[in-house]
């Protein structure tokens, strides 16, 4: 919670410098509400001209994923979810693609802090039409695939066989989406997600996450998620090199399907 504890400490700032010029606002305590917000606006400036200064510099920065670090972990605190890491000794020092089913819009921000690695991600290109995350895709390296542009696809994915190859991760969801939130299972294989790591002969890494999807199916907000990512162990191109996408596809989702089948059975009891 660094990034809160830094707009905090800015709105103290404020909230002083309103009291050192003597300025009187309403019963005085509306300086409180007024320095946060300044604190906020003033940060949003200095992330956004950090932008402007990333687009021109190697996505795998360690200040910057340091940064969207503590950004997924304030997300996660307001979105009121607990993350468990099992298997992180298998987490892999070298590049790495990993792949993961996908049954929320909290998974990506979840795995990634499981991660807890510089990595970047795969998406589908109708997400980077809005603004905000439009600005991500130079400055964190990511990948966005038009499925519609076989072309296009193909130039993203070899950007990516590239960025790899020069020492960047990704996180890969090869569902193609949000499916289903009826099982936590993988509903949808799509080989040619696969390509990535075997064009690139990366380690492949496959990761569960288990109880995301009760996000959508809680009542409030204030009913906590609870979250459990499990890291299997890694693949090295001696050991999927014979396989087909298609059969790495099924290999990646029995495994997962193994891990939602063992987490579903300890819930019923």
């Amino acid at each position: 919670m660094i990034i809160l504890g830094i707009i905090l400490g800015v709105a103290a700032i404020y909230c002083y410098l309103f009291n050192l010029i003597g300025l009187s606002l309403w019963f005085n305590f509306l300086w409180v509400f007024v320095s946060i917000f300044l604190a906020f606006l003033t940060f949003v400036l200095f992330v956004a001209i950090l932008f402007i200064f990333w687009k021109r510099t190697d996505p795998k920065g360690k200040f910057r994923h340091k940064m969207l670090y503590q950004v997924c972990h304030m997300m996660l605190f307001f979105a009121n979810v607990k993350v468990k890491v099992i298997g992180k000794e298998n987490i892999p020092n070298e590049p790495f693609v990993c792949y993961a089913n996908h049954k929320s819009d909290i998974d990506p921000v979840a795995l990634y802090y499981g991660l807890h690695r510089i990595c970047s991600a795969v998406g589908k290109k109708d997400l980077f039409q809005y603004p905000i995350i439009k600005q991500c895709k130079p400055v964190f390296g990511v990948i966005a695939i038009d499925r519609e542009n076989d072309r296009a696809a193909a130039k993203e994915i070899i950007k990516g066989i590239r960025a790899i190859q020069e020492g960047m991760s990704y996180i890969v969801f090869p569902e193609g989406g949000i499916k289903s939130r009826d099982t936590e299972e993988m509903v949808n294989l799509r080989a040619g997600a696969y390509k990535l790591v075997t064009k690139s002969e990366a380690i492949l890494l496959p990761a569960a996450i288990l109880g995301s999807s009760k996000t959508k199916k809680r009542k409030t907000i204030f009913n906590r998620v609870k979250i459990t990512i499990i890291f299997h162990k890694p693949m090295t191109v001696e050991e999927y090199g014979t396989m087909n996408t298609t059969e790495i596809g099924e290999h990646v989702m029995n495994l997962i399907h193994e891990d939602v089948n063992a987490y579903e059975i300890k819930n019923t009891h």
